[in-house]
């Protein structure tokens, strides 16, 4: 019998406890899939929101880490245009407000006539254009989960809104949101006048150096102020920031209980095989050999146990997907490399998890095993 099949013959010979095991291992991947699927896809929407825009750098008061910005005078827009390196500033307001009988949804003011509407594409209908008119455009995703289309009524807060388009964008948020002029989301909200920030474009041809002079620039004329890139923004975000951590540290305590029952199990079979172990060691099986043997078996298990995982996690996303309070706010598909590293980890929980039983029967005095009851 190969080193192999006797390894698989051991983990098949108690089958209840192996799959026990191997489901405990698939848990503690599946947590660690899930939880940081969920975590950078946070990260990557709202990433993938502000860049769509097409804006160099956002300017607003970010360093107080609230989950959104703190809003501000909306006039601060108008000294940011004249900036000498600007081409064209855009204010905009965004919240995350409960529509009807339908779970948070993403609102966003812009202003009219700006750069932002340039990118999303409409469908249907045609975009909100007056200050005046409570009018409403609905991304695909957001048209779905309300169900409404173009010609129906929309009440945000306290106010009704007439859906005038359908539009689609390459970023999930936005396809996921709904858009108005920033007037009526302020009147809406009862932020006349705010902003949450204001998205610049500058000017080409300014070279490397031009963010940092506008940077620069914005510091001085604007005491409290920052410009900021994408990256910077969602650095500085509390809400992504504190999704990352907890997802981390629950994926660690996912996989230290896996580990933990990768061990018992592996123990509680070296315990029970004791003379068998002691056979091998008398007909000149190396101790060496033994410990590799034992240390198969548990890295076998896990390896089980992560390929369940992955799939379990894969179902998971796919189902958390559909979910109404979920959909269209975060990007849910998991990278291959986050796949391939869950794969590793399982690897690596079956390693150390056998470590110590595998010593254990590597060190098996001969004698004392062969009289073992």
């Amino acid at each position: 019998m190969s080193f192999v099949a006797m390894a698989l013959k051991n983990i098949l010979g108690r089958p209840g406890r192996s799959l026990l095991t191997a489901l405990g291992v698939a848990i503690g991947i599946a947590a660690v899939i899930v939880l940081l699927t969920l975590a950078s896809g946070f990260e990557r929407s709202w990433a993938d929101s502000y860049n769509a825009r097409g804006a160099d750098l956002m300017v607003g008061k970010f360093t107080t880490h609230r989950p959104l910005p703190t809003p501000f005078p909306a006039s601060i827009c108008s000294e940011l245009r004249k900036l000498p390196l600007v081409e064209s500033g855009a204010g905009v307001l965004t919240d995350l407000i409960s529509i009807e009988d339908a779970a948070p949804l993403i609102v966003m003011g812009w202003e009219t006539h700006s750069f932002l509407w340039n990118h999303v594409t409409l469908i249907e209908g045609h975009f909100p254009a007056s200050d005046d008119e409570r009018t409403v455009a609905l991304g695909t995703i957001a048209s779905e989960l309300l169900g409404k289309s173009v010609g129906d009524t929309v009440q945000i807060e306290s106010l009704e809104y007439r859906v005038c388009g359908r539009f689609t964008s390459s970023a999930l948020t936005e396809s996921g949101a709904i858009l108005m002029t920033l007037h009526q989301l302020q009147e809406a909200t009862a932020r006349e006048g705010l902003v949450n920030f204001v998205t610049l474009k500058l000017k080409p041809g300014g070279g490397s150096g031009a963010a940092d002079q506008v940077r620069a620039q914005v510091r001085e004329r604007l005491k409290g102020y920052g410009a900021y890139t994408t990256g910077e923004v969602i650095q500085n975000n509390i809400t992504i920031q504190a999704a990352k951590a907890m997802s981390m540290a629950t994926s660690l305590v996912a996989l230290v209980i896996g580990a933990i029952g990768i061990l018992n199990t592996v123990l509680m079979s070296v315990m029970e095989r004791i003379r068998e172990i002691a056979v091998l060691l008398a007909v000149g099986w190396h101790r060496l050999r033994v410990l590799g043997m034992i240390l198969l078996e548990s890295i076998l298990l896990s390896i089980a146990g992560g390929l369940m995982g992955i799939g379990f996690g894969l179902i998971a996303l796919q189902a958390l997907q559909m979910a109404p309070w979920l959909r269209g706010k975060i990007e849910t598909d998991p990278s291959g490399t986050l796949l391939l590293w869950a794969l590793f980890i399982s690897v690596g929980m079956g390693t150390l998890g056998g470590l110590y039983p595998a010593w254990k029967s590597a060190h098996l005095p001969v004698i004392k095993g062969l009289h073992h009851e």
